[in-house]
This record gives C-alpha cells, sequence and structure tokens, in this order.
C-alpha cells in the first residue's frame, strides 16, 4: 500500500493538458495515473479557496480524494509531517503541476527497498530554452550528496531535482521532523532567506538529516514541472514522442551482467520476454521450463555420441537464455514474489548438476576411442560440483555479512547553514600509500572498457559457466569440459576471495 499526496498549491495544477472543452486538467491527469497504478490512499493538498472546488468533484471529472486545506508552505509542510507521522507505507509527495511518463510514475510507486527517492535529470543550459529553474542536487555514489533552495547552496551541482519524492516509512519520522523544522524556519524572519519549494525543502531536509537518497532518473522519460500553457504543450509532445513501453522493455534487462550474459542473451532475449508477457507465461512458468530444458540437455549428453553433445550443448545455452528470460519478465510485468526468487535460485544448481551428472553417464557410455569417450569422470563432476557448491555458500555467507553491517552514517548540516560543506568535485583526494593505496587506484581504474570485462569474465559468473559448458561439449568431451570449469574456477576463487580481503582492509 502507498499514500500519495499531490500539492495542488500552485495555480500550474488547474492548467488544462490538451486542448479541447473536456480536456483534464493536469492534477486530473495525475490523479487518474496514480489511481491506475493502484495507489490505494491518494489525497491532495490545496489552498482553501480551492479546496471547496475539488471536494465538489463534478461527475466525470476524475477519481474522489481526501483533500487537505493549507494556508502556506509553513501549513503545507506541517501538514506533510502530520501525514508522514501517521503513515505506515511509503509515502509519495508530487506537485500537482507536473506532466510525467506513466511509466516513471510506476517506477516510483512500485516495489523499492530504498529509504527515499527522488526523481532527478541532467542539469539543463543554464538560461536556455530548456532550463524550467528546478533546484539543483549533486549526485555521488549512488545517493543524492546535496540538494538545494534559494537558500540552501550546492558545491558543484550534476543535476536538477524535479519535484518527485517517495519516503519509506521508516524514515518517515525523519521525514516529519524535517518539515516541522523546515515549517518553523519559514517563519523565522530571516532564518532561510529566499528559500522555496516545498518539494525541493523537503529534499534537502532528508539529505542533511543523513538520509541516503536514492536519485531516480528520469531520462529517458519525461517529469517536467509545467508554469503555463505552452510548457504543458512541450511536455505534452514530449511524453508522446517516448515509446514507454519500449524503455520499459529496455530496462527489464540488467544493466551489470556479465560478458557472455550481455553480448550473447540479453541482445535478444528480451524481445522473449515481451512474447511470454503477451502470451500470458508467468516467470514461475519461464524459470521451470528453462530447468525441463536443462534436463533435456543432460539426457542428450548422456546418450555420449557426438550428436548428443552437440544437441545437448544447444539446449543448454537455451537453458541460459530463458533463465535470464524469467528475470526480464518479472521486471517487465512487475510481477515479484520471494517463492520466485527462491525458485529461480534453486532451479539454478539444479540445472548446473544435473548437466554435470549427464555429462559424466555420457563420458563413460561413449565408444571407447571415440573423441566424446573421457573415461570415468566421475570424480571431476563431484569436484565441480562440491566447488560450486562452495562458491555459493561462500557468495551468501559474505553477503550476509555485509547486509549484517552498520551503515555507515552520513554527515549531518544544518538546515541554517546555506553552504553544504562538501569539496569541489574536482579537488584532489588525498592520495594513499602502500598496497591498499595501489589497489584503490587499479580498481578505479578498471570501471570501464576492456579492463571492465576482463573482471567481469574473471570471476566465472553463471553466463561464462553456461558457455564453457556449452562450447566444450560441443567441440571436445566432459573431461575437457570439467577440467576447464575447475581450473577457471581456481582463478576465479582465488581472485574474488583475495579482492573481498582487500576492498575489506581500504574500507
Amino acid at each position: 500500500m502507498t499514500v500519495a499526496l499531490v500539492l495542488a498549491t500552485d495555480p500550474a495544477a488547474d492548467l488544462p493538458y490538451d486542448s479541447g472543452p473536456n480536456a483534464q486538467s493536469l492534477l486530473q491527469r495525475l490523479l487518474g495515473q496514480l489511481v491506475s497504478l493502484n495507489v490505494p490512499d491518494v489525497r491532495v493538498l490545496a489552498r482553501p479557496e480551492t479546496a471547496a472546488l475539488l471536494r465538489k468533484r463534478p461527475e466525470g471529472s476524475g477519481p474522489a480524494v481526501e483533500v487537505v486545506e493549507s494556508d502556506s508552505p509553513a501549513g503545507d509542510l506541517r501538514a506533510i509531517a502530520r501525514l508522514a507521522r501517521g503513515a505506515t507505507a511509503p509515502l509519495l509527495v508530487l506537485p500537482g503541476g507536473t506532466v510525467a511518463s506513466g511509466e516513471l510514475l510506476a517506477r516510483l510507486a512500485g516495489p523499492r527497498s530504498d529509504m527515499a527517492t527522488a526523481v532527478t535529470a541532467p542539469p539543463p543550459d543554464p538560461g536556455g530554452p530548456d532550463d524550467p529553474g528546478l533546484p539543483p542536487v549533486r549526485r555521488g555514489a549512488g545517493r543524492i550528496v546535496s540538494a538545494g533552495t534559494g537558500f540552501h547552496q550546492v558545491t558543484d551541482p550534476n543535476g536538477v531535482f524535479c519535484g518527485l519524492l517517495r519516503v519509506a516509512p521508516a524514515k518517515r519520522v525523519t521525514l516529519a521532523r524535517a518539515a516541522e523544522r523546515l515549517a518553523a524556519l519559514l517563519e523565522t524572519p530571516g532564518a532561510m532567506s529566499g528559500a522555496s519549494g516545498v518539494l525541493a525543502l523537503l529534499l534537502v531536509g532528508l539529505v542533511r538529516a543523513g538520509v541516503r537518497v536514492t536519485p531516480l532518473p528520469a531520462p529517458p522519460l519525461v517529469c517536467a514541472q509545467v508554469r503555463d500553457t505552452e510548457q504543458v504543450r512541450a511536455a505534452r509532445e514530449a511524453v508522446t514522442a517516448v515509446n514507454e513501453d519500449r524503455v520499459r522493455l529496455d530496462a527489464a534487462v540488467k544493466s551489470n551482467d556479465g560478458f557472455f550474459t550481455t553480448f550473447a542473451v540479453s541482445t535478444y532475449s528480451r524481445y522473449i520476454a515481451k512474447l511470454a508477457a503477451r502470451i500470458g507465461l508467468t516467470p514461475n512458468m519461464v524459470t521451470s521450463l528453462s530447468m525441463a530444458i536443462s534436463v533435456g540437455a543432460a539426457v542428450a549428453f548422456a546418450m555420449g555420441t557426438r550428436t548428443g553433445m552437440v544437441v545437448g550443448a544447444v539446449l543448454y545455452y537455451f537453458a541460459f537464455v530463458f533463465d535470464c528470460v524469467d528475470g526480464q519478465l518479472a521486471r517487465y510485468t512487475r510481477r515479484f514474489s520471494t517463492f520466485g526468487a527462491w525458485l529461480d535460485a534453486t532451479f539454478d544448481r539444479a540445472k548446473e548438476y544435473t548437466v554435470f551428472a549427464g555429462l559424466a553417464v555420457g563420458s563413460t557410455a561413449a565408444a571407447a576411442g571415440s573423441s566424446v569417450h573421457g573415461g570415468d569422470v566421475w570424480p571431476l563432476a563431484v569436484a565441480a560440483m562440491a566447488a560450486q557448491t562452495g562458491r555459493h555458500m561462500i557468495d551468501f555467507a559474505f553477503g550476509a555479512a555485509r547486509r549484517a553491517r552498520p551503515a555507515t552514517p552520513l554527515p549531518v548540516t544544518p538546515l541554517t547553514s546555506p553552504g553544504d560543506g562538501l569539496a569541489p568535485a574536482g579537488a584532489a583526494a588525498p592520495r594513499r600509500g602502500g598496497v591498499l593505496g595501489l589497489v584503490k587506484r587499479v580498481l578505479a581504474r578498471t570501471r570501464s572498457g576492456p579492463a571492465f570485462w576482463a573482471k567481469k569474465m574473471i570471476v566465472l559468473p553463471i553466463g561464462e559457466r553456461f558457455a564453457v559448458v556449452s562450447v566444450t561439449a560441443a567441440l571436445w568431451n566432459a573431461r575437457v569440459t570439467f577440467i576447464v570449469l575447475l581450473a577457471w574456477g581456481a582463478v576465479a576463487a582465488a581472485y574474488t576471495l583475495t579482492g573481498r580481503m582487500l576492498r575489506s582492509l581500504t574500507r
């Protein structure tokens, strides 16, 4: 359940979105979008003179909502504080004069693990035709490190805040306290001269309270705060020009996958995911299909013939394709479940172990002297299974340890301070000497290009493991497959464990 509060305190909320006598206002359009996203609790904050009109709500004018009155920006902040204190679900706060793509609102209103999320965009050219005068922000390390208003300055801003904010229940008290403090400062002469914009102030309050606010990039989707009909027209044309389904489909593909997955599978698997959604398949169905294909691959490998090895290799490749499709389908259709995540992880291991067994059976069953015959490779198969099991146990333990580690507190900055206390973005950090300093510099220089992909491949991720099995089985035999897996796996283990220890020391 999500609670949405739309600020209809600006005349822009009453601007018509389209032409014609029955055109919806921006507020009505936004409310309709929220209802279509199954946001069950939508409220509107309005001035007293417009609140009565909103409560009348003529027939066909849009969904029924609760209207909250406020007579000033300070009153707006106090109303938000009251709502935040009573909320037990994520709270969305949006301006009524927003023209946004439906997909962007869906991303903001959907399941998120962030403590707080703010929609951001790259900074436009100052004074240019695309400059809407949005509040500046500085993004870094996956969060917003500084946010600005007319009073609060941002050192070296690299983005703008588009006005849409989401706060998780865990930070509702922090939000309420920040809103109440900001309201009091607005009513104190000279405390925050030039500060304006309720949502910009809320973002400043959260960031300066040490809340980790995650930026949600708007592009290539649209999120515009408009002031007149010309800006509405431009924003409407921008919304129409974006193929939101294509954007959602592209976003369904993970951006940090391995080399083989990125270039040999994800280039086309998204279209299979779209087809699966169209014919009504669920992610769990696709996961089960992938497992069934792997069983077929194991049976083909167990035949002990070259034809069986080639057929098994092809089937195993497509088992991995559908292993990618199930996650892409879940993200595309936004159908997530704990059971689905468990089933996917369980079948991932089962697929590999089943195929290992099929390869071992086929190696023994193959005609002596044939290129497929590898002799008794069961010890190698068991070793590969044990290595893979050990790898995943270590990965899960490392992940659990990272999650259990207390988060480093973020800096807290007074709301009455104009500056954010940050160093300029181009300022050189103190150079750390010794082996640990060298490690940090090497890691910093391998975040792109061939070195980046080499780092991805050396750890032998799941895509590379499936590729090794398919290629070596099709061209050689099971003995070669297991030797390559074990040798590469040993290198991957040494690299991964060394890297984790060094990273732990550099923190």
